[in-house]
């Protein structure tokens, strides 16, 4: 089983909207797993090609982002995120995590906000479908809704968006869906809410999942939903095993929200040696 780990220096040495400085230890804390655990490949990405971010988002809003002071580091994330997609849907990784600044799931075609300025399901989907992906479920844990991933998705059916915020929803044919899991609840509730979803991701039939896994809803975050650390290690062992039922493990995560840095370091390290068959949680 091979696990590919996609980080780049870059991300660890500023303080990024919203999410601040979370990243500063990961250099030493990556190297040490790639060392002890077999089957970890921590990967550089490369800057996403602007050819393919100009396939999402409109020229007006890129050549305004292109003069921001994040926008590399931005673009390093979503060239990080589409290579995991493109490398696990190939065979060539058996599972991926992705880390991230300055893009995700609050950035629309044309504008974007809460600290992530470029899209990564956008472009990511388009590589797919030219690989020949037909079906994708995009689950998304994070604190909030997710309206810029939800604009880009809009209109295509063939991906299943399930979202956890603070909404029932169900749109586009069924295949757009909010779930409410409140403004406070516990690690069981939640995960209630979570299994809750999988008949129906299972009647949809992917062939990928993509996981955006935000802490900011730990206790301790800004986004609070009363989460403990434990619950994010519990919550990825169960979507994994939902994706080695019907996807054969295709099964890519790329951190959300969040700036606690002491949760980050106890999560990450956890969540990698579990996607790289080192034990449960």
């Amino acid at each position: 089983m091979t696990t590919g780990v996609f980080f780049h220096e870059f991300f660890a040495r500023y303080s990024w909207p919203i999410i601040g400085n979370r990243y500063e230890r990961f250099p030493e804390l990556l190297a040490k797993l790639e060392r002890e655990v077999p089957g970890i490949r921590v990967i550089r990405p490369e800057p996403v090609l602007e050819g393919l971010l100009a396939k999402v988002h409109t020229p007006d809003y890129l050549e305004r982002v292109k003069r921001a002071w994040y926008y590399e580091g931005a673009r390093l994330t979503v060239g990080g995120f589409v290579k995991a997609c493109e490398m696990v849907w190939k065979g060539e990784l058996d599972n991926a995590v992705v880390f991230m600044v300055a893009a995700g799931h609050h950035a629309h075609r044309d504008y974007a906000w809460g600290g992530t300025y470029l899209s990564c399901i956008g472009p990511a989907l388009v590589r797919l479908k030219e690989l020949g992906l037909r079906r994708l479920a995009y689950l998304d844990t994070d604190a909030h809704h997710a309206d810029g991933a939800r604009e880009v998705l809009m209109g295509n059916r063939d991906v299943l968006h399930i979202c956890f915020c603070h909404q029932d929803v169900v749109e586009d044919g069924g295949t757009k869906i909010c779930v409410d899991v409140g403004w406070s609840t516990s690690d069981e509730a939640y995960m209630d809410k979570v299994r809750a979803v999988f008949p129906t991701v299972r009647a949809f039939g992917p062939e990928m999942i993509v996981h955006f896994l935000g802490h900011d809803t730990h206790k301790n975050d800004y986004g609070s939903l009363g989460l403990s650390r434990d619950f994010f290690i519990r919550l990825v062992e169960e979507v994994k095993a939902l994706a080695d039922e019907l996807c054969d493990g295709k099964y890519v995560i790329v951190h959300g929200g969040g700036a606690n840095r002491h949760v980050a370091e106890y999560i990450w390290p956890r969540i990698i040696r579990l996607l790289a068959g080192q034990g449960k949680a």
